[in-house]
C-alpha cells in the first residue's frame, strides 16, 4: 500500500557498508510486521486479528482522510496536534481524536498513501466497520 519505502536505498546501503549485511526491516511492511509481532507477541488468535485490522482499518481512513486535502488542512491538523501540549484545559475526548487524526497524517505522508493502491475489497472491509458503527 505504501508508495515510499520505510528506509530510503542511501540509508540501506549505508547500513549494509557499515555492517556488512542489509538490515531486516527495509519496507513499510516489514515494519509493521516486526512492530506486531513483537509488541503483542503474548495475545491470542483472536486479539491479534483485532490488532491486524485496527491498522488496516487505519490505513485505510487515513487515505480516505487525507487524500486531496488542501495544504491547510494538514496544517490544521498539525497545529492542533501541537496545541495539545500547551492547552491548560484537557478535553481527553479531542486529545484523543487530535492525537488519532495526527497518526493517520503521519501514516498518509510518510508511507505516501494513495487510494490506487488499496483494492476494492479493502473498502468493503471498511465499509463493514463504518456500517457496524453507523447502526451501534
Amino acid at each position: 500500500m505504501a508508495s515510499k519505502p520505510y528506509l530510503p536505498d542511501c540509508e540501506v546501503e549505508k547500513i549494509e557498508k557499515k555492517f556488512g549485511v542489509k538490515p531486516d526491516v527495509i519496507t513499510w511492511g516489514d515494519y509493521f510486521q516486526t512492530s506486531l509481532a513483537t509488541d503483542h507477541w503474548e495475545k491470542t488468535d483472536s486479539e491479534f486479528t483485532t490488532i491486524i485490522n485496527t491498522v488496516h482499518f487505519d490505513l485505510i481512513a487515513s487515505v480516505m482522510i487525507f487524500n486531496n486535502k488542501s495544504t491547510k488542512f494538514f496544517n490544521d491538523v498539525e497545529s492542533s496536534f501541537q496545541d495539545l501540549s500547551s492547552n491548560g484545559e484537557r478535553d481527553l475526548f479531542q486529545d484523543e481524536e487530535i492525537n488519532h487524526l495526527h497518526i493517520l497524517m503521519t501514516y498518509y505522508n510518510e508511507m505516501g498513501l494513495k487510494i490506487s493502491s488499496f483494492a476494492v475489497e479493502d473498502f468493503d472491509f471498511f465499509k463493514q466497520f463504518t456500517e457496524i458503527k453507523a447502526v451501534s
